[in-house]
């Protein structure tokens, strides 16, 4: 569905001049390289959308022109030179200037309809010294496997000197040595990065609120700003679509979905990213087949009962490091 039809089917009111979301969009382009939630809050006064939601809305809007295209940088530009009619417009495009322009209710809602197919995910895992990130606890592997189109498109992984001692028992676990980080990057250095990977991507993880955590945690540390994106937790959505299984675990999944983790690879950064990767997929698969297609749908199908849920479960204890049944 393309960007007007999908706000038509909103119930958005467009008069003529106002008709076409990607002329206005391509005119704000022609005044130089935008980033998308830049560019979708221009277009569409979009307050409080979501980058990684943005993002997608804007890849729906210009996806059709082939005059236009998104840089490494994230940052839209013109391939070619508009008329000079075009090129040359200062003023606000007629969808952000009118008073009729749509509201940030119904961008929400658009960005809620956004097929799921058209989403950029960004699954993520990372290794640690424990669980209290802030609390002297830090990152000693990530991982960042990328989603795109059905498929895994690149992985990223490394080492991070945690600049503290590393517990036995941790070692024990994930097999990573004080000797193994000694030489490595510390965060701060692959923080810029790691931000970079993850903008415009829905933050994916098996247990999510633990490795969200960990990461905006680092990512403030290491560069001032703070992480902001759709999260998305694989554990939550396993929960509902396969509510037959009596343990959510990554092993219990995987093996639902005949997802293969080598001996080697398990509590490792990579090897459980990956896996959390096939397994979002297989869950996404799933989804559709209960007419679930949108992101609006399935981030309410994940949140359905959560509050509930965390209520029964609220304790005066500290928070567990990974879920006892459905953790990593």
């Amino acid at each position: 569905m393309d960007s007007d039809s999908l706000l038509a089917s909103l119930g958005a009111r467009l008069t003529p001049a106002e008709s076409s979301l990607t002329e206005a969009a391509v005119a704000i382009v022609a005044r130089g390289p935008i980033g998308s939630p830049d560019l979708v809050a221009q277009v569409c006064r979009a307050i409080g959308v979501r980058r990684a939601l943005a993002e997608s809305l804007a890849r729906a809007i210009l996806g059709s022109r082939s005059d236009v295209r998104q840089g490494p940088d994230g940052r839209w530009h013109l391939t070619q030179a508009l008329p000079p009619v075009l090129a040359s417009v200062d003023e606000p495009s007629p969808l952000a200037s009118s008073g009729a322009v749509l509201s940030p209710t119904v961008l929400r809602e658009a960005a809620a309809a956004l097929p799921l197919s058209a989403m950029r995910f960004a699954v993520v895992d990372v290794e640690t010294t424990g669980g209290r990130p802030g609390h002297g606890d830090r990152i000693t592997e990530i991982a960042i496997v990328r989603v795109q189109e059905g498929r895994i498109v690149d992985v990223y992984e490394t080492l991070v000197n945690p600049e503290c001692p590393i517990p036995p028992m941790i070692t024990q676990i994930t097999r990573i040595t004080h000797e193994m980080v000694r030489d490595k990057p510390v965060f701060r250095t692959i923080a810029h990065d790691v931000a970079q990977r993850l903008d415009g991507h829905v933050f994916v993880a098996h247990n999510a609120s633990f490795d969200w955590r960990f990461v905006s945690h680092e990512v403030h540390r290491g560069t001032g700003q703070a992480l902001d994106g759709s999260t998305l937790c694989t554990v939550r959505l396993a929960r509902k679509i396969l509510p037959q299984l009596p343990r959510r675990n990554l092993d219990a999944v995987a093996h639902h979905y005949a997802v293969e983790i080598p001996p080697h690879a398990r509590h490792r950064a990579a090897g459980d990213a990956i896996a959390t990767a096939k397994i979002l997929l297989a869950l996404l698969r799933d989804a559709a087949e209960r007419d679930i297609t949108t992101w609006g749908a399935l981030d309410s199908f994940q949140r359905a009962g959560a509050s509930q849920t965390a209520r029964r479960r609220k304790s005066a204890g500290p928070n567990p490091v990974r879920d006892a049944a459905d953790g990593a």
